[in-house]
């Protein structure tokens, strides 16, 4: 069954579906969504869209000396990598740190997608497990586990609210006629919800976009039992609500609108990183863009080198010539070295 005929199952059925719920579908539906449908690129110069560590491994450089310097002593190291793709991120860290002197104990990738684990073993020289929840996760808790993602959490589904006359009306997807379109629905939203973006002053026709998926995981990242850990994070986003739809669809590196077409489409959200940022703010996170990353945990050798090539790929992943990697994109990341039980959000 298609997407579009799972769309329409669920609109004939109750008159509407939310865009959280749309997203998840199209993107993870485990027979036709996007990251499960077999025989279609998802990522490369083939695919819907290219990624930083598809582009180089400087990238991946950038990231492991990032960790680096939170446990410089560092002498064996388990990697947890969130939403991994075809899993060129990990071989390139992997290979990294072995380069280092550095014994990786243990590689798992938290993947939903059987397209992109067959991709992984396809591709992999080393030996990974996956996990499809992360409280699935066992390791010695004494061990030294490094968890990163890069364009995980803007896949999520998100919710959006619409905001007039002093009341919010969520968004969700209609059909009549052959047409489909956007309505307005009177629902009751949590006094939590309310309380978490009471800083802002919203004006007629904002948009609040906001997506409990993504708490959820927080949580289970949070939660993860071990002593020591170093979280990373990078994603396109903002640190202040935009007040505006960041839903964005990419098809073979084109944007789309909505309705334009259902299947082989990636559909995506900015990434809220103040959300990221309050959720862990005991853990004392720090949020820098991604020109800073590469330029920040680059070794010199990379930064001052006249080789054309590397040159150019600098100036590509650390927007230099396309401002979209540089500063559009955003960086978490946090050390931690105690475990602390956070319990799950809800809407």
């Amino acid at each position: 069954m298609s997407i579009q005929t799972k769309i329409d199952t669920i609109i004939k059925s109750v008159g509407s579906i939310n865009i959280q719920d749309f997203i998840e579908i199209s993107n993870f539906d485990k027979d036709s969504g996007f990251y499960n449908k077999p025989n279609i690129e998802k990522i490369g110069k083939d695919g819907q869209f290219i990624t930083s560590p598809e582009i180089s491994s400087l990238f991946s450089i950038a990231l492991s000396n990032q960790f680096l310097k939170e446990f410089p002593k560092a002498k064996n190291v388990n990697l947890l990598e969130l939403g991994p793709g075809n899993g060129i991120l990990t071989i390139d860290i992997y290979h990294y740190l072995r380069s280092k002197n550095i014994n990786v104990n243990n590689i798992t990738l938290l993947e939903r997608s059987n397209y992109f684990k067959g991709k992984i073993f396809e591709r992999s020289d080393v030996k990974v497990n996956f996990i499809e929840n992360i409280y699935d996760y066992e390791i010695d808790n004494e061990d030294t586990v490094f968890i990163y993602s890069n364009e995980f959490f803007d896949a999520f589904g998100s919710k959006q609210f619409i905001f007039n006359d002093g009341n919010f009306n969520e968004i969700k997807i209609s059909k009549e006629n052959n047409k489909y379109f956007l309505i307005q629905d009177s629902v009751a939203i949590s006094g939590e919800l309310i309380d978490r973006y009471s800083k802002y002053k919203f004006e007629n026709n904002d948009i609040l976009e906001h997506s409990n998926l993504i708490l959820n995981m927080l949580s289970d990242i949070q939660n993860i039992n071990c002593k020591n850990y170093f979280f990373t994070t990078t994603d396109y986003g903002y640190t202040k609500l935009p007040l505006k739809s960041t839903l964005r669809l990419l098809s073979s590196h084109k944007k789309l609108d909505l309705f334009d077409k259902f299947e082989n489409v990636d559909y995506s959200f900015g990434v809220n990183f103040e959300l990221l940022k309050d959720f862990f703010i005991s853990k004392n996170p720090q949020i820098i863009n991604q020109k800073d990353l590469i330029c920040n945990n680059l070794p010199n050798e990379y930064l001052k080198s006249s080789n054309k090539n590397i040159v150019e790929i600098i100036e590509l992943i650390s927007g230099e010539k396309f401002n979209d990697m540089g500063q559009v994109f955003l960086n978490l990341s946090f050390k931690k070295d105690e475990t602390v039980k956070i319990g799950r959000a809800h809407v």
